[in-house]
């Protein structure tokens, strides 16, 4: 009876060993696969965030790129302000007298001068009084790096006959102006002739309806418009010449038809 309860003893403590590392087996490979998961997880979220790092310095990089352009554009914008106060300044008789507009606009300056202080009524010739405005004007502007655009504007009125031969319309009459001006500004004060431009547009930019002799006066003006020197053009290549063409060949004759 002994050996029995013995060889049942036994029996049950082997059968409870096997289920055990049966168990310890399944348990060993579920954490495996767990810890294989996890390695998984954790490559693809290490992946992510190289990822996301690498988006974090572009925007960083952009978003300095765009400190500086608009760090560029404030010190621009105060440069020009000091240049409106110091043209103000300068031309506080004529911009009391109403005879000089100074006008800020899309990052330029434009000072706009009626034609009856710079120009004699229907002429190109720049008066006294025009010079010693034009004068205060270069006084200003000589020490920048702008571009200086000479632009000539008339009303709508057509040119008379007596000065047709020599401006036969509005558009000869403020491009002479403009030329004039120019030329001053070069010859006088020595300004760089590559900084300056000169354009005649005749009656076709009004600042007002040419519908009172007051409007008609105010289309009448001088613009000088300072804008911001470009960026020099790339040098060119001369160009290559053309090799002569041959001759075109003379037509063959006809032979005549007899009647």
């Amino acid at each position: 009876m002994k050996k029995m309860w013995r060889l049942v003893l036994v029996t049950g403590v082997f059968l409870t060993g096997c289920v055990s590392t049966q168990t310890f087996d399944e348990k060993q490979a579920e954490l495996a696969a767990c810890q294989k998961q996890a390695q998984g997880d954790l490559a693809a979220c290490e992946t992510a965030r190289g990822a996301l790092d690498n988006k974090l310095t572009a925007a960083n990089q952009e978003l300095g790129v765009f400190r500086q352009a608009e760090e560029a554009r404030q010190r621009k914008l105060d440069e020009l302000q000091k240049q409106e106060e110091h043209l103000r300044d300068r031309l506080s008789k004529e911009l009391t007298d109403k005879n000089v507009e100074i006008e800020q606009l899309r990052g330029q300056l434009s000072v706009r001068m009626l034609d009856k202080i710079v120009f004699k009524s229907g002429s190109a010739e720049i008066l006294p009084q025009g010079m010693e405005v034009l004068d205060k004007l270069v006084d200003a502007i000589k020490d920048s790096t702008d571009t200086i655009r000479v632009e000539g504007h008339t009303d709508d009125t057509p040119i008379s006959d007596k000065l047709k031969t020599k401006y036969p319309s509005n558009w000869e009459l403020s491009a002479a102006r403009a030329s004039a001006v120019a030329r001053y500004f070069e010859t006088k004060h020595y300004i760089n002739p590559k900084r300056l431009e000169s354009l005649g547009f005749s009656m076709y930019r009004p600042i007002a309806p040419n519908d009172t002799a007051e409007n008609k006066q105010r289309n009448r003006r001088v613009e000088i418009v300072l804008k911001p020197a470009s960026e020099a053009e790339p040098a060119q290549e001369p160009a290559k010449e053309a090799a002569p063409s041959a001759p075109p060949a003379e037509p063959a004759a006809t032979p005549e038809t007899k009647p």
